[in-house]
């Protein structure tokens, strides 16, 4: 296992210390809450999205602390199974620094959506960021569709996001607020900071509308808050 994850770190270091962190703070979930991971309360004191919070207390980190909490073992086996095998190809796609933007961007959007209109649902899981890097990677495939390597990939990609979000549709329990933020998150990312070596690929015109779009988000949770009038 430890010569895996070496290699993995090798391969990709922002990938793979995500993935420990996420396991990390899993483990330290288990023992206080003596296996009740999905303990409301529990999670809600580790970081979970909670719309009071937010809203009374100004507890703004709560956007992007659930990318970091699971509830359940199914629920963190699921994701970082997801992170671990295509978690490098999206580290590939846009280098490690902007990887690392695009799964936080994505997973703080994916938290914001679901703080806008499932105010009062408790929150958690890198499904928001998940979708986010997914998002990056469909609108690499679209830019890039005459290779046929990549476009195909592309397609997978999407009938994965796709099967998701209809079977999620289907599912209680599931934030699809946070799986939709996370999609739109990502491909936002993606149009405003392009990919490894290809920066300059969309207009700039595109790109400062998602910089504006960004903004009005913000205040979006202001106002939701009560901090704008």
């Amino acid at each position: 296992m430890l010569l895996t994850l070496k290699q993995q770190f090798k391969n990709a270091p922002v990938t793979t210390s995500i993935f420990v962190l996420t396991v990390l703070i899993f483990v330290a979930e288990f023992l206080i809450g003596r296996g009740q991971t999905d303990n409301g309360n529990l999670l809600v004191t580790f970081g979970a999205k909670w719309g009071p919070y937010i809203k009374m207390h100004d507890q703004y980190w709560r956007l992007v602390t659930p990318i970091f909490l699971h509830a359940g073992v199914m629920h963190i086996v699921t994701n970082m199974l997801t992170l671990w095998f295509i978690g490098p190809i999206a580290e590939e796609t846009f280098g490690s620094r902007k990887f690392l933007g695009l799964y936080l961007f994505g997973g703080i959007i994916g938290n914001t959506m679901s703080y806008l209109f499932a105010p009062l649902t408790v929150s958690v899981g890198a499904s928001s960021a998940l979708f986010g890097m997914f998002g990056g990677l469909i609108l690499y495939a679209v830019q890039f569709k005459h290779d046929p390597r990549i476009r195909s990939q592309g397609t997978i990609m999407g009938l994965f996001v796709a099967l998701n979000l209809m079977s999620g549709f289907f599912s209680t329990g599931i934030d699809m607020w946070g799986h939709i933020g996370g999609l739109i998150g990502g491909m936002m990312f993606a149009v405003m900071f392009g990919f490894y070596g290809r920066s300059g690929k969309y207009p700039m015109a595109w790109r400062l509308t998602m910089v504006a779009v960004t903004i009005l988000i913000l205040v979006l949770i202001l106002i939701a808050s009560g901090g704008v009038s």
